[in-house]
């Protein structure tokens, strides 16, 4: 049968296309009966049958009715649509819009910005409401901006489970007031726990988040979150729990309730600005009513906590294009101690640390040999260090330190590949120390850098992406036909279907680099106060690697310098390799400005360096006892693995340290794998054997499983790992987490389920 076409003029064109049409005009009617097609400037109504008034301008569409704007979809079995007021009703409806999904008895838009429904189901599921919905007598959809729900029940798998009087789904990018998800729990040890998050959107540039909750045994409590945007790079946060504890004493270990409660909180907040290209600075102030909170509300402190101890500080810092200068502090208080209500009046504070540094400054530049460049430059820093209380029994723990390290850099040029260049710099410090009979304490001396250096490189290769045509003409299908095709491909004359493909061509660079370098260390001279200097030949005695004899650097305990090469009289062979691999980007014409300038990739395929130290005071005819550190670090990156090893190897004392991490991606898994060994054994660095493993594995769609194992081969102990189950379901409204922690302290168990309320924002409903 030939479909019949209509169109029709109501203020705006209407185009009716179905099996049948019958035209009333003594009512001004006209009915389309069969596979019902109506356009509607940018709208669309698919139906069985419509019946259109062109006097009203009202249209009734009947069976299996569904209506297409450009926001959303309407599903139902009767439309009632007006073409000049363009209002909506519509039974047995359902709402499809990009990420919410309304269902109701009977849906009604009045405005082009308003949906109202009545005894309705909101939810952002694909297959509810048999995963999850909210369930209201009276939902009103602001499209663009919100969903409001009146007497509200959350509804899982059919069954209802919470009850609110009125609830709000933002379904637009503007921040809106109002309650969020809570987060629920329980505790075998502490009870049921639930939160309530209300968000305040004060205006577009500050918000607040407040949260009464109740912790279980330990009583009623909140959080508090603040948050202002000032402009673009400057803001402010504040974030603060409180509760009074009904368990926690000092020095109590139970989980009992005490009978008595105990005012606790943790507050921090962090300040951070950038007003132009020459000036920053960030501050923070963390505080709590005892140390055991870090421990006890470990889900709120964990990313809060700065190290070990707690307190405030921050830094200033200006700069220009010849020198920076920056200003920093911390008042910190240490958590390493007994009684978690005292603060550690011993503990070594800096107030303050002013670094003064200045570009390389030229002051000459020519062809002529050993006068390639020079340049001259600065590192300075004034360091206060002081304890709130002096402890004159101890070591020296308050001293006003000035570091001075001015240097030259003087490129000597080249001789034929080779290019050498050499580095003189002062190393000199003076401190004051107000708490001492004799306070005064200098040391210096000079450091010689010499430097002759070969660089090699090769590219394999042109980077470039071309476009070619890719034939597909019979005579390729047929090759593609196995014996086990029942028939033959009929004989097509002519046939080809031409598409473009682009292929891309990489070329590799591979870089070597031979260096030879000289460190010379010049008579450290040493003055003043001779208990520093005694302090400063142990560890234990310094404040930081500064601190240090320069003679003696290599062979301290601090982290900073223990991998360092002697300096008083040393060479050093390095080899060093790249191999970057370089890919043309696809032109994009529609991008401006971004062709001749972006259009090439980088990355990193391997990388392999080797260091060897040979001290020349040594005085020995055998070549092994000269040997200082060998260093050795490498490193591989395919398409799915990566592979990377770092090791340092003291020939004199056969210790190590060595750093290995492995890692392959599979199609629905991933393994990664890693080995730590220090040899040392001292009080800093005690000797350790660690191995561990991630793995994710994903054995389908649904399922997900991850688990994390850290190995001690020393003691023997896994010192933590952490067991993950996670159910995705496809209609990716709602996730639910099983895990389980453990570490040489507790054990945790977890259930958090993620609702996805809108736009893939999945928020967890569970105490952390």
């Amino acid at each position: 049968m030939a479909r019949e076409t209509f169109e029709f003029n109501l203020g705006q064109k209407i185009n009716v296309l179905s099996d049948k049409a019958f035209r009333k005009s003594s009512e001004n009617e006209f009915e389309a009966i069969g596979n019902v097609v109506i356009t509607h400037m940018k709208n669309s109504i698919y139906g069985e049958k419509a019946k259109i008034n062109f006097t009203t301008g009202d249209a009734e569409v009947i069976g299996n009715v569904r209506y297409i704007s450009p926001v959303m979809t309407l599903y139902g079995t009767k439309l009632k649509y007006n073409f000049l007021t363009r209002e909506i009703d519509l039974d047995n409806a359902r709402v499809l819009s990009d990420n919410f999904v309304v269902t109701g008895k009977k849906i009604r838009q009045t405005t082009p910005e308003i949906v109202y429904a009545e005894e309705a189901e909101y939810t952002t599921c694909r297959d509810c409401p048999e995963s999850w919905s909210v369930f209201g007598k009276n939902v009103t959809i602001e499209l663009g901006n919100y969903v409001k729900i009146k007497h509200a029940f959350i509804k899982i798998n059919g069954v209802v489970a919470m009850y609110f009087p009125y609830i709000v789904f933002p379904i637009k990018q503007r921040r809106e007031s109002g309650l969020l998800f809570p987060m629920i729990g329980f505790s075998s040890k502490e009870g049921f726990r639930y939160q309530q998050p209300f968000f305040w959107a004060i205006d577009d540039y500050k918000d607040a988040t407040l949260t009464p909750s109740t912790f279980g045994n330990r009583g009623l409590g909140g959080e508090l979150q603040y948050r202002q945007n000032f402009n673009e790079k400057t803001w402010l946060e504040i974030n603060s729990l409180q509760l009074n504890d009904k368990v926690y004493k000092p020095f109590k270990i139970n989980s009992e309730v005490s009978g008595d409660h105990y005012y606790r909180h943790f507050s921090d907040l962090e300040f951070h600005s950038i007003q132009n290209h020459n000036f920053n600075n960030h501050f923070y102030f963390t505080n709590a009513s005892d140390l055991d909170t870090s421990r006890d509300f470990d889900f709120f402190t964990n990313n809060k906590m700065r190290g070990t101890e707690i307190g405030g500080g921050g830094f200033l810092e200006a700069r220009s294009s010849l020198f920076s200068l920056t200003g920093e502090g911390y008042y910190n208080k240490n958590m390493l101690i007994g009684d978690p209500r005292q603060f550690d009046n011993h503990y070594v504070q800096l107030l303050p640390k002013l670094t003064l540094s200045s570009v390389p400054y030229s002051v000459l530049h020519s062809n002529y040999p050993f006068a390639k460049n020079i340049s001259f430059g600065l590192n300075s820093d004034y360091t206060i260090f002081k304890q709130n209380i002096a402890d004159v029994s101890g070591p020296i723990r308050n001293a006003r330190r000035l570091n001075l390290a001015p240097y030259m850099n003087w490129q000597l040029g080249n001789l034929g590949p080779v290019f050498f260049s050499h580095q003189l710099k002062l190393d000199y410090q003076s401190y004051t120390f107000p708490t001492e009979s004799d306070k005064k304490f200098i040391k210096k001396g000079l450091i010689f850098e010499t430097e002759a250096k070969l660089e090699l490189e090769r590219v394999f290769g042109l980077s470039f992406t071309e476009e070619k045509p890719l034939d597909l003409t019979i005579d390729t299908l047929k090759s593609k036909v196995t014996q086990t095709t029942i028939g033959e491909l009929p004989a097509i004359k002519n046939s080809k279907d031409e598409t473009i493909t682009f292929i891309t061509n990489n070329s590799f660079r591979h870089s070597q680099e031979y260096k030879i370098k000289h460190y010379y260390l010049s008579d450290q001279k040493f003055s003043g106060n001779s208990k520093f200097r005694d302090q400063i030949e142990i560890d234990d005695g310094q404040f930081d690697y500064v601190d240090a004899i320069r003679s003696k650097e290599h062979l301290t305990n601090q982290v900073t310098a223990q991998d360092s090469l002697p300096l008083s009289n040393t060479i050093e062979l390095q080899w060093n390799n790249r191999l970057i691999k370089k890919s043309a980007k696809i032109f994009d014409p529609y991008v401006d400005g971004r062709y001749l300038k972006d259009n090439f990739e980088y990355a990193n395929i391997a990388f392999f360096e080797l260091s060897q130290g040979l001290d020349l005071n040594v005085k020995s005819d055998l070549l092994v006892d000269r040997l200082t550190r060998l260093y050795v670090n490498t490193g591989l990156t395919l398409d799915k693995t990566t592979l990377s090893v770092q090791e340092f190897y003291f020939h004199k004392t056969y210790d190590h340290k060595l750093t290995s991490t492995a890692a392959y991606n599979f199609d629905r898994a991933s393994l990664g794998g890693r080995f730590t060994y220090y040899s040392f054994n001292t009080s800093n660095t005690p000797i350790a054997k660690l191995v561990g493993y991630d793995l994710v594995l994903r054995a389908s769609d649904l399922f997900t499983f991850k688990n994390t194992i850290d190995y001690n081969l020393i003691t023997k102990n896994i010192t933590q790992s952490n067991y993950s189950f996670i159910y995705s379901p496809l209609n990716n409204c709602w996730k639910l987490e099983f895990n389980y922690a453990r570490d040489l302290i507790e054990k945790k168990f977890g259930l958090l389920v993620y609702i996805n309320y809108n736009e893939n924002n999945f928020t967890s409903l569970n105490v952390r």
